[in-house]
């Protein structure tokens, strides 16, 4: 069967770099930027527009793995996408995980660092200089009160307030992934116009992404009083809790409740369960030194094999994996 071009690129991304083969033999961060396209900016190195945006307004590249990544910031905008796996960074001092399908923008001079990436973790780098925002875009925005949306416009007038950074949890949303996908695909297909084209999809993105923002804000501005109660009920009971009981408990028709949560909250009763089952457990996979069978029965998994299916799926990488991590970066 032949591959898709989709899996071709997936394929070129999951090579080893040159660099990449000598970071994982010596561990030591190999410079892949020349240094005429680097300055000291406030003793902090910083990368310069002239390399990534000659003769483009937009540049993508995968993160070489297996070395650290030292401290810098840039003059243009950087998404940081996990396509598969996870990575650590420090931004503005202060630790953040980006796991897979998450998506994070860190904005011009906003300083950080990315730790050691493992073989399976793919970090692909989106690279965009202010040309790519138009005001007579953003205008068609102006009455969005995403974050986001005001970043672009302060990048657009060059007001300076740009040193921010946002973490959008792309995997949540599979029209935001599909956006995503088509920018690298289209990038590394390098056939005519693809820089331009994945240029293009860029105000599509943060239309979208603004729309989700937008969306949430009112939803939960509008969460009715009547979920409180239930919301309380979760938190006391979460291990052991079932729609049915939860019904009886709050004096509900149990139809009634399963049909309200999935209105109010977006998920079903059984999902709302498993994402607080899943905080717990990431909690106590960071905290404490509990076998991961002791870990999944004190959060509420009576199946260990349903805890390790279910946490990959919500986090891209088994419960393992998150104790590994998180102890090598303490």
């Amino acid at each position: 069967m032949n591959k898709s071009n989709s899996e071709i690129i997936r394929q070129k991304l999951s090579d080893l770099t040159l660099i990449e083969k000598e970071q994982k033999e010596n561990g030591i961060h190999i410079p892949d930027i020349p240094f005429s396209s680097t300055r000291i900016s406030n003793d902090r190195l910083e990368f310069l527009n002239n390399f990534f945006f000659k003769k483009q307004d937009l540049y993508i590249s995968k993160h070489n793995r297996f070395a650290a990544y030292p401290l810098h910031s840039h003059q243009f905008t950087e998404l940081n996408y996990m396509l598969s796996g996870s990575c650590q960074q420090v931004i503005d001092g202060k630790p953040i995980t980006l796991k897979q399908g998450q998506l994070l923008l860190i904005g011009v001079g906003t300083s950080h660092e990315i730790k050691p990436l493992g073989e399976n973790d793919l970090l692909i780098n989106i690279l965009f200089n202010r040309r790519v925002v138009t005001v007579e875009w953003l205008n068609q925005m102006k009455n969005s009160h995403s974050p986001l949306i005001q970043y672009l416009f302060d990048l657009a007038l060059n007001r300076g307030n740009t040193a921010v950074h946002f973490l959008f949890d792309a995997g949540e949303s599979k029209k935001i992934q599909s956006i995503i996908k088509n920018i690298i695909n289209e990038y590394y297909a390098a056939e005519v116009y693809s820089s331009t084209i994945s240029s293009l999809y860029l105000p599509i993105l943060f239309t979208t992404l603004a729309r989700e923002i937008d969306q949430t804000q009112k939803s939960n501005a509008k969460t009715p009083e009547k979920m409180v109660p239930v919301l309380r009920l979760i938190e006391d009971n979460y291990k052991d809790l079932n729609l049915t009981r939860a019904a009886a408990q709050l004096g509900y028709n149990k139809t009634y409740l399963g049909n309200l949560i999935k209105k109010t909250m977006g998920i079903t009763f059984t999902q709302l369960i498993i994402k607080r089952r899943l905080y717990q457990a990431r909690l106590l996979l960071n905290t404490t030194d509990l076998p991961i069978s002791d870990i999944a029965q004190e959060s509420g998994f009576s199946n260990k094999t349903y805890f390790y299916k279910v946490f990959k799926d919500r986090f891209g990488y088994l419960p393992g994996e998150e104790k590994r991590r998180q102890r090598s970066f303490k």
